[in-house]
């Protein structure tokens, strides 16, 4: 059992990665268009009212995009380019004649104060992010593209700007039992829902490496939910304490072209075989996780053929629930055919997710409505490079 670690996926953005001032060259054309304008107004305006005096708002704009330096340095040029203009056209004498480097002189103190706060609050919010972007990685942990003889694609779109987990969750697990796979969907949003998420995916990591029968991998994950939410209630967390979530828990056997899938309560998945045919396969729903209560029992593990160049697509209601502006859901079963193209052998998992992700933003209306998530899995003759050291591979070498 292997696998290999490669560029992060499609929810792998950096939050901070965009910068918003638009660089050195925005400010010194910003600066350059209104110092010209003041310049051509100073020079149409009457004698005894000069518009060189507004110079002073300048360092005020300037602050919004600039640091404390930049700020400082463009209030000094400020007062070098009045003094000039004061050489070759003066002011009138008395007060006016004092009133632009007094503007100016204030603008360039406010301008620096300003951007003295910002530089401040931007510090923070790096902070806060550094730390959201830890806790998100941790929840939602970047994937290989192959794991065993699997290869995997995945994408993910939270409905909360500017994140990067919400409600649904999935991961893979390669184990001494086999590769174990889990895409699911949390009830409600928010932080509640990334509680849940981060408390289902914590129990399938461990119980997916352990345990040996995927019927008591489902079990755990049953218990993880009700435990989760007999926490809320006893904290008196203002997250969902009723909270259920529906998923598909996957099991690839080792030197098997087969999965077995546990059904709870989710999406069925789409197959699509090695000739290019896509078909819903029949995998019964049972009751949500969370919802072990009601008496129904763990639902039924089915066995499919997964042979060498079948692909399995899995999704959440996210993407099958998504609206056009004509308030249409998105035909993921009808529109995945036509995605695929011919021959559909030649697609990478990679890029039919890509395709659908396009696919998708187009049809959808408005920003997302709700967190929406896609696996492609792909079962290959090849297997993945071996880990790094004998004592990592040991980890996870077939029981015998």
């Amino acid at each position: 059992m292997s696998f290999r670690s490669v560029a992060p996926s499609a929810r792998e953005a950096r939050l901070g990665a965009v910068r918003p001032t638009g660089g050195w060259h925005t400010l010194a054309l910003l600066v350059a268009v209104m110092v010209t304008g003041i310049v051509a107004l100073d020079m149409v305006t009457p004698q005894d009212f000069r518009a060189r005096a507004l110079f002073g708002l300048v360092p005020v704009v300037v602050a919004m995009l600039a640091t404390v330096m930049a700020t400082a340095m463009v209030g000094g040029l400020l007062l070098v380019v009045y003094v000039t203009l004061q050489w070759a056209a003066p002011d009138p004498s008395g007060g006016l004649a004092v009133l632009g480097p007094l503007m100016i002189g204030t603008g360039g103190v406010l301008g620096v104060l300003i951007a003295h706060r910002k530089e401040d609050q931007l510090t923070r919010l790096r902070a806060v992010t550094d730390i959201a972007e830890a806790t998100q990685r941790t929840v939602m942990r970047t994937l290989p593209d192959h794991v065993a003889d699997l290869r995997i694609a995945d994408f993910y779109q939270p409905a909360a700007r500017a994140a990067r987990v919400g409600g649904d969750w999935y991961d893979f697990q390669p184990s001494p039992h086999g590769v174990r796979a889990v895409l699911g969907d949390v009830s409600g949003k928010g932080l509640p829902a990334v509680s849940a998420s981060a408390a289902l995916l914590g129990a399938f990591r461990e119980a997916a490496y352990h345990e040996e029968p995927v019927e008591e991998v489902a079990r755990r994950l049953e218990n993880a939910m009700q435990r989760h939410s007999a926490w809320t209630r006893a904290t008196g967390d203002e997250g969902h304490p009723d909270a259920f979530s529906t998923a598909l828990l996957l099991h690839f056997p080792p030197e098997l072209p087969a999965v077995d899938i546990v059904n709870f309560g989710h999406e069925p998945p789409l197959m699509v075989t090695a000739d290019g045919r896509v078909h819903t396969p029949d995998v019964p729903p049972g009751l949500p996780l969370g919802m072990g209560t009601l008496g129904a029992g763990t639902p039924e593990t089915v066995r499919l053929p997964f042979a060498p160049g079948d692909t399995l697509v899995l999704f959440t209601d996210g993407v099958s629930e998504c609206r056009d502006a004509a308030g249409d859901f998105y035909p993921v079963r009808e529109r995945l055919p036509r995605l695929l193209g011919e021959p559909h052998d030649r697609r990478s998992p990679q890029a039919i997710l890509a395709r659908v992700a396009r696919d998708l933003r187009a049809h959808r209306h408005g920003p997302p409505g709700d967190d929406a998530a896609v696996t492609v899995i792909r079962r290959t003759a090849e297997w993945a490079a071996s880990f790094a050291t004998g004592p990592d591979a040991a980890l996870y070498r077939a029981a015998r």
